[in-house]
């Protein structure tokens, strides 16, 4: 079969990104500080601020999502401070890094992988700190390892009632998932354009309540590129401190206004469809889905033990080969034991129904026993359910 075909990027970031966007980011390059770039600038953080539904200060980050978890700590963190990470996997465990790494002194409260951080053992652990002490509790809105969701409102009212700051990493969740962060007092929250934002890697973003404000204002943080009060300085010019990923940021600007026309509430309808479908897709090859409980199920990525005896890493590689469907691999301990399938940001129903396609003709390749069209079946009847079909 001919190989140069379109590779189906199913896995949870960089995700896909559509032409148009592709094509904004082609644009001649100008001047970072002038007057064209200042409309880009504005644009991007005044949308951005109604997909956050938040009055607060969003900044804008040249980096991958990382820059802006460390922008969160750097911030806020100075040697000594007593910073609590609530984890469910890889990606708390790395927010736990960036802020010893800033000589936080950090206390990991860890959960089961595939389970969500357990509210109430986390008011239990907070209630215990009677001195206050614990400066800020950091956690992710989606964990993009395991394929879990956090309930973001339940753990911000305890965090809240406490006092620490709400740190949230909504990287990989952010517009797949709702997320207020007005409504539910959260502090910090970054995000990252390789996502649901359907735009290239390179741009990250902080919001910035002004709670938050009064604790960066003390804090004699040890940032230089990431110094949010420099940013602040700079933002009412429509300026960042240091030269911007200015095509990106085209792309991004391009990619907000397709968001945009789809709205919000369909944007949330459109994610939580696809897990549906490839949530019934994997129950329908007889596979096991790391998170049972289809409450916190991600929107954005679902994390799948396939069954015994098959070999995970030759069957990502051998689907990717023969049809050109990548597949997310397992990260730390997980790794050869899980797969990921990725449904975030410039993906429809057509890329679901193809990567079933062609998992079950892999597997069937591979000499796995797999009846052909039963998942793709699963996939079509969980679409067909979302929508009004004719008599």
């Amino acid at each position: 079969m001919k190989k140069n075909v379109r590779q189906l990027l199913m896995i949870p970031g960089p995700t896909q990104v559509p032409v148009e966007v592709l094509l904004a980011g082609a644009k001649p390059m100008i001047n970072h500080r002038s007057k064209d770039f200042k409309a880009v600038f504005e644009y991007i953080i005044k949308t951005l601020q109604k997909f956050f539904q938040t009055k607060n200060d969003i900044f804008m980050l040249t980096s991958s999502g990382t820059g802006a978890m460390e922008a969160c700590a750097s911030n806020i963190i100075q040697p000594g401070d007593k910073i609590l990470v609530a984890t469910i996997g890889n990606f708390g465990n790395r927010f736990a890094k960036i802020a010893a790494a800033f000589g936080a002194d950090v206390e990991k409260l860890s959960f089961d992988k595939g389970k969500p951080v357990d509210v109430k053992v986390l008011k239990e652990r907070l209630a215990k700190d009677t001195k206050k002490e614990i400066k800020a509790v950091i956690f992710q809105q989606n964990e993009t390892s395991t394929g879990v969701l956090n309930d973001v409102k339940s753990i911000a009212e305890v965090v809240r009632a406490h006092g620490a700051l709400i740190v949230v990493d909504a990287i990989s969740g952010f517009l797949a998932a709702d997320l207020r962060t007005d409504e539910w007092g959260l502090d910090l929250v970054a995000a990252g354009s390789q996502k649901a934002f359907m735009v290239p890697p390179g741009l990250a973003f902080v919001s910035v309540s002004p709670k938050a404000w009064e604790v960066i204002e003390k804090t004699k943080g040890t940032s230089f590129y990431f110094n949010l009060k420099t940013a602040k300085e700079f933002a009412p010019n429509g300026e960042t401190p240091w030269t911007p990923a200015v095509s990106t940021a085209f792309s991004m600007q391009t990619a907000l206004k397709m968001l945009e026309e789809e709205g919000m509430e369909s944007i949330f309808d459109r994610h939580r469809w696809l897990r549906d479908a490839v949530r019934e897709g994997v129950r329908a090859l007889g596979f096991k889905l790391m998170v049972e409980d289809d409450k916190y199920a991600s929107p954005a990525v679902t994390a799948v033990i396939p069954s015994e005896g098959i070999d995970v890493e030759k069957f990502r590689s051998q689907v990717r080969s023969d049809y050109e469907v990548v597949l997310a691999a397992g990260q730390s301990e997980l790794k050869g034991k899980i797969f990921r399938i990725g449904h975030l940001g410039y993906c429809d129903q057509k890329d679901i129904l193809a990567t079933f396609a062609a998992i079950e003709m892999t597997l069937k390749t591979m000499g796995y026993k797999v009846e052909l069209g039963k998942s793709v079946k699963a996939v079509q009847e969980s679409l067909l359910s979302k929508v009004k079909v004719a008599a």
